[in-house]
């Protein structure tokens, strides 16, 4: 007997959720596009050149985990 009164009150509530779809920020879905490096490419200009693409994958992930949480948060 419990039992079923148990289940009646759990199922009795005027509280409703409504999901809202939103669009994701066009900012985080832009590309991630490294700058070509310099000609001639020198030793000193590769070692330049791979710290901007090393910030580009940064950038880039810091996107990713935006893009994560957002999804996290809506859902």
């Amino acid at each position: 007997m419990s039992m079923f009164l148990m289940i009646l009150l759990t199922g009795c509530t005027k509280e409703r959720k409504v999901y809202v779809n939103q669009p994701i920020s066009e900012n985080l879905l832009t590309d991630c596009l490294p700058l070509l490096p310099s000609k001639p490419l020198t030793f000193a200009g590769s070692i330049k050149y791979n710290e901007h693409l090393l910030n580009v994958i940064e950038k880039c992930n810091q996107d990713k985990q935006s893009i994560r949480a957002l999804n996290k948060s809506i859902y």
